[in-house]
Order: structure tokens, then sequence, then C-alpha cells
């Protein structure tokens, strides 16, 4: 039994050597990371330098301390296994027991090695899983600052679509104005006013296309926020859609100063009479008031 506790404590020493060189380097290791880590962006480098230099000597003396010990406990043990290996040739009985514990000490160490190994995988996986999140964070970014460049661009856009709007609502009041003073010519007058209804129904009809395309934008940017794989796509139609828009409102204006030029037309005929005169004025003003309207709804839409 006595022989037995001295080849479990010679194991053991033997154990408490490897493992403390373990842990001595693994704590130089952590040390110089940690110094690195905390040091980081506060000092300067000669500061840097002279940290590293005095936890470097410290990490030394250490070692040395470690060293020490290493020595010590290897003598120990080298006395332990003098003993042993008496007291085995005394006791040749127990060369079994010894056997078992040498098989269980290299059992123990081959356990700490694989837990060292598995430590150290799981430590690279939670660095490369570190590296990825930091990338992913870069890329939300970046997307973030695009969109936000592109709902700029939008509020721009919508800004620039109400400025034409008021524009064109000023000179259709001139418009208003001109066919309240202007005099038609009697035998022109059918041709001119069925020119003028054709004008206005074409105007109506691209006011009402222009109406389907922003709804249509309309419902392409609720899909596009419902769906932010398809962002880029659905920022590029939005773009489209703008153009395409401005392009209507581009039309529109340029009908509507046809509409002007008519009326001055209007104004080199004949002067009817007060009765036709109201006719007439009271069928403009109608129709100024529908295109109005239209172009009220259309800009409470935009």
């Amino acid at each position: 039994y006595w022989l037995r506790k001295l080849k479990t404590g010679t194991a053991s020493v033997a154990v408490a050597v490897a493992v403390l060189g373990a842990g001595f380097a693994n704590q130089t290791t952590v040390k110089a990371e940690e110094a690195q880590n905390n040091n980081s962006g506060k000092l300067t480098l000669e500061h840097k330098y002279n940290a590293l230099t005095n936890e470097n000597k410290s990490l030394r003396r250490e070692k040395d301390k470690y060293l020490y010990e290493k020595e010590e406990l290897e003598k120990k043990n080298k006395e332990l296994d003098s003993q042993v290996a008496g007291l085995i040739g005394v006791v040749e009985s127990d060369e079994e027991e010894a056997k078992r514990s040498k098989n269980m000490y290299e059992t123990f160490l081959k356990q700490s090695k694989d837990q060292v190994n598995e430590l150290t995988a799981e430590k690279d996986k939670l660095a490369e899983k570190a590296k990825k999140l930091e990338e992913d964070k870069q890329i939300s970014d970046a997307s973030r600052k695009s969109l936000s460049r592109d709902l700029e661009g939008s509020r721009v856009a919508k800004k620039e679509l109400e400025a034409n709007h008021q524009k064109l609502e000023t000179e259709h009041q001139k418009l208003k104005e001109e066919k309240q003073i202007s005099d038609a010519s009697r035998q022109g007058l059918s041709r001119d006013l069925e020119a003028s209804r054709e004008a206005k129904k074409k105007v109506e009809a691209d006011l009402a296309a222009l109406t389907a395309e922003h709804q249509k934008l309309k419902e392409e940017k609720q899909i596009s926020d419902a769906s932010r794989q398809g962002l880029s796509r659905d920022l590029e139609a939005s773009r489209e859609a703008k153009k395409k828009v401005e392009a209507d409102l581009a039309e529109a204006n340029s009908k509507l100063q046809a509409l002007e030029k008519l009326n001055k037309e209007l104004e080199e005929g004949k002067k009817l009479s007060e009765k036709e005169k109201a006719e007439l004025q009271a069928r403009l003003e109608a129709e100024a008031r529908a295109l109005k309207e239209q172009l009220a709804k259309q800009a409470e839409e935009l």
C-alpha cells in the first residue's frame, strides 16, 4: 500500500510539472495579448514599447521562477523515481501496479493534450465567427448609407414634381384669365372648340396615364419595402418611373402651352355676341375647372 501511494505521488509530480509548463506558456501568451489590447489606442509607440519591455521582464522573472520550481519538482521526481525503482526491484510483485500507474499517467496526459487541442479549435472558431460578424456589419452599414442616399434623391425628386405642378397651376390660372377675356372668331368657333376639346381629352388621357404610372410606382415601392433583397432593383425602377413622370408632366405642360397659343389665336378673331361670349366663356371655364381639378388630384397623389 505504501509503495502504491509513492508511485501515485511520483505520477502526480510529473503531471504537475507538465501542467505547470503548459500553464506558463498559456499565461505568457494571454498576458502578451492583454497588454497589447489594453494599451492599444491609449499609449504612444514609445510608451507601448516601455510597457511591453517591463511586461517582458516581469514575465521572464516569472518564467525563471517557474523554471526553478520545475527543476525542483524534477529533482524530487527523480528522487521519487529512484526510490520507486529501488522499491520495484525489491517488491517485484508490484510491477503490474506500476504499469497501471504509467498507463494512467499516459491516459491523463493524452486527455490533457486532447482538451488543449479542443480549446484551441474552439478559439479559432470564435475568431472566425467574430471576423464574419464584422464583415456583415460593414456590409449592413454600406447598404444603409446607400438607402439613405436613394431616399434623399426621392425627396428631391418629389420637391421638383411639386414645383412643376405649381408652375402648371400658375400657367393654368393665366390661361383661364386669358380665356375669360378672349374673343373667338364666329367662323372658326366650332373648329377651335373641337380642337380645344380634343386637346383637353389628350391632356386628361396623359394625366390618367400619369396617375396609373404613379400608382404603379407606389405599388412597386411598397413591394420594395417588403423585400430587402430586391432593394436595388426596386430603387432603379423607381428612378425610371420618376423620369417617366417628369416626362409626362413636361408633355402636359407642352399641351397647356398649346392651349394657351390656341386662345391667343382666338383673340385675333371676330368678337362674338354677348350671349355667345357668355356661352363660350362658361364652357371654357368648365373645361378649365375640370383640368384644374385633375391637376390638383394628380398633385395630391404625387
